[in-house]
């Protein structure tokens, strides 16, 4: 039986990235012949043998990059390895994208103005003089090629990346489908905050202030008549939410969730509301999917790509805005007035992404 690697952040109690996988899994049972082909994550020993053991790549068939920001020095070194010493080996990159960029990159693209950001963000993830050269390599032998976003595409080619063959397919996290309508949530008194922390490694770089502007959000929420929940959706967030509700007085109309939640209970939770705020890109992703408008906070590349992507750029806040916390407020003021319609074309976007992520099935049957 011929082995598939599926290549993600996987193992790091990170709901967006397990979502990821999950929606491949559940494609892969539906539309591939598994009489023939065993999928295999990579968990954490996995990719300890990936890195340690160059005969262990010749154990796969083909290898899945997947879901999430995952163009990142040691997975596409994984990747050019197994191109280099097993030249049969099939490669097939299933709606990835690019993050870790400074916020330069996005002046230079064009997608923000300077007037607009700091200039003390340096991540420094891509050292290595040779990751265009190896990820060419890849492209150029991978049997398939979807990535994320156009923000993604534009990157590659404004560094002078062979693109044939590429294609943006969209985030797969799309492939969420819970409602068949969008909701009817006109009336609704509820407003759900994915929070959390990058570890100080975002637009900006100062979590403490944002926490102190987000307190003074939900204030400002609760005394419009909201109530407020906030919730975690990586194990890392968990002491960052207990912070930010903490320093909430009023526990009437503001509520946490003290535990992770999966992907159904996360769109469990946000179904009924008016809207949601995300720290969080996945967390974004679900509330886009359950047809919920959101504001998200554009904390590295990754958010602006898929809120681009979907059309919603005019609802994201770059962490290392000045007026932070009024800047949130103007967008949910945007959302307050126009609601569902700001999704409208939401719908007919999804069911393109899905058509053009399940080709890669076709590979596989």
């Amino acid at each position: 039986m011929a082995k598939i690697l599926y290549l993600g952040w996987l193992g790091h109690q990170n709901i967006g990235d397990e979502l990821m996988f999950d929606i491949f899994r559940e494609k892969f049972r539906e539309k591939a012949d598994t009489t023939k082909y065993k999928l295999i994550p990579s968990t954490r020993k996995v990719l300890r043998r990936l890195k340690r053991k160059k005969p262990y790549l010749h154990y796969f068939d083909s290898i899945v990059l997947g879901g999430g920001s995952l163009f990142v020095p040691d997975l596409v070194n994984i990747l050019f390895r197994a191109v280099k010493w097993h030249k049969n080996i099939r490669i097939f990159i299933w709606g990835s994208g690019i993050d870790w960029l400074e916020k330069r990159e996005l002046i230079r693209l064009g997608l923000q103005t300077e007037d607009e950001i700091n200039w003390k963000n340096e991540f420094k993830i891509f050292k290595d003089p040779f990751f265009k050269k190896k990820l060419q390599a890849i492209f150029q032998h991978a049997q398939f090629i979807g990535i994320r976003g156009h923000y993604t595409y534009q990157f590659f080619q404004s560094k002078g990346y062979n693109l044939e063959g590429v294609k943006v397919t969209g985030d797969p996290g799309l492939l969420v489908h819970m409602l068949q309508e969008p909701p009817e949530n006109k009336d609704s008194k509820k407003v759900v905050i994915n929070w959390g922390t990058a570890h100080q490694r975002l637009y900006g770089r100062n979590e403490a202030k944002l926490e102190q502007e987000m307190v003074d959000v939900i204030k400002e929420l609760v005394a419009k008549g909201y109530d407020v929940y906030i919730y975690p959706i990586w194990v890392s967030d968990l002491a960052p939410c207990k912070s930010l509700y903490n320093k909430i007085e009023d526990k009437q109309h503001v509520h946490l969730i003290t535990h992770l939640l999966d992907q159904y209970g996360i769109l469990n939770l946000i179904k009924d509301a008016k809207f949601t705020i995300n720290f969080k890109l996945h967390a974004n992703v679900l509330s886009a999917s359950a047809g919920i408008p959101f504001v998200a906070l554009g904390y590295r590349f990754k958010t602006f790509d898929f809120a681009h992507s979907i059309g919603l750029d005019h609802l994201v806040v770059s962490t290392d805005e000045t007026h932070f916390s009024k800047q949130i407020l103007s967008k949910i003021s945007d959302i307050e007035n126009h609601g569902s319609l700001l999704l409208q074309n939401l719908p007919a976007y999804q069911l393109q992404v899905e058509k053009d992520l399940e080709k890669v099935f076709d590979f596989f049957k």
